[in-house]
């Protein structure tokens, strides 16, 4: 449905004006030594999750608080203790998400709690996201995605965060790219899951465009739940975990105010391409203000429709300081559906820039007799 053609462009403006017409009816052990590359496409389910993970802890309490910016409010979730003076990991959820329903499975997971332990979390939230936000004004002027990474900064500026580790997942991660690429002093190293660095497709745009008008119109129809749940899980097939699929689809009918994540879809609509090249070595070149200086993980999922992006954003990165893990059995839900392999890939991730050292990643539990059906790629170059 969602296939990449500019060359029909014309065709999907016209579809879309149709539709747009149309009335939508509701209807943990041994440490592995990760390489620049790894694939785990080869790695088979540990088991089926709802919602993600199980064996999980309760989530964290956290402190939340609204900070005012130039652009709009950010409402920040603070976890962990903000006067010690442990590292800070900061992060920002994908569209149609928030901090919780984008974090909470896997930051409950039981194996990434000795991490987390070691940090305090800002979780951050797009304005008017939030679980409480109350709704956006009709004639809103909602920050762009470059003004977006701008109101980022500034509740960096507010709690005096300097070189911190960013998760972000889908948009979030768009927005930490930029960011990234604006101000390196404020980013040691990124996780980044999803991340598409480039515009959207004709295709992509069109479909957007129409779920933002039906969140403003009708509410979260059946065709707006469609495109987000293809956004999530991208074309569903056997191997599809259909639990948590419902539990994703129940998570998008909550949504309080509609036309505030039409607003946010919106702006990813038009986000403009990131400037982004690959570091390299050229006589008489002291400076290259495209290229990203610290070091990323990026996490996508086999079957992710973002995979081609992810793999097009890691031929722009520094290949030293960068690491690529494609894990099957997995969509753009990876942090819920492979919480065990995301937690080892940044346990060492992580272990690389200082922190945790003294932590061990979790293994992978080998629940059949043959060996052949549990292994690990070999690192690709």
């Amino acid at each position: 449905m969602f296939k990449n053609n500019d060359s029909q462009l014309v065709r999907h403006k016209e579809r879309t004006q149709k539709l747009m017409d149309m009335e939508i009816i509701e209807g943990e052990a041994e440490i592995w030594d990760i390489g620049v590359d790894i694939d785990l496409e080869e790695v088979r389910p540990i088991n089926n999750r709802v919602g993600g993970c199980e064996n999980t802890v309760g989530y964290l309490d956290t402190v939340d608080e609204t900070i005012r910016g130039a652009k709009g409010d950010i409402h920040v979730a603070i976890q962990g203790d903000r006067n010690s003076k442990n590292p800070v990991i900061v992060t920002l959820h994908d569209i149609g998400q928030n901090h919780v329903t984008c974090f909470q499975s896997f930051f409950s997971f039981n194996q990434f709690k000795p991490l987390l332990d070691r940090f305090t979390v800002y979780h951050l939230n797009f304005p008017g996201q939030h679980e409480t936000a109350t709704e956006l004004p009709e004639d809103y002027a909602y920050p762009t995605m470059d003004e977006m990474s701008d109101l980022i900064q500034e509740v960096f500026t507010h709690y005096n965060l300097k070189s911190c580790i960013l998760f972000g997942v889908g948009a979030g991660a768009n927005i930490f790219l930029r960011l990234a690429l604006k101000n390196p002093k404020l980013v040691d190293c990124m996780i980044l899951a999803n991340c598409n660095a480039g515009q959207s497709s004709w295709t992509e745009w069109s479909y957007e465009k129409m779920t933002s008008h039906y969140l403003k119109t009708k509410g979260m129809t059946a065709f707006c739940q469609e495109y987000l749940m293809w956004h999530y899980f991208g074309y569903l097939n056997e191997k599809t975990n259909y639990e948590l699929l419902e539990v994703v689809k129940d998570q998008l009918n909550s949504v309080q105010n509609p036309r505030n994540l039409a607003f946010l879809l919106d702006s990813y609509a038009k986000r403009s391409a990131i400037k982004i090249e690959r570091p390299q070595e050229k006589p008489g070149i002291t400076k290259q203000s495209h290229a990203l200086k610290c070091g990323v993980l990026q996490l996508c999922g086999w079957d992710s429709p973002a995979i081609d992006a992810t793999v097009d954003l890691h031929a722009c990165l520094d290949p030293e300081k960068s690491d690529y893990i494609k894990i099957s059995d997995a969509t753009s839900m990876v942090l819920d559906e492979q919480p065990n392999l995301v937690t080892q890939a940044i346990v060492l991730f992580l272990q690389g820039y200082g922190y945790a050292l003294k932590l061990k990643a979790p293994t992978l539990v080998q629940t059949s007799s043959d060996p052949a059906e549990l292994m690990i790629a070999a690192p690709v170059c």
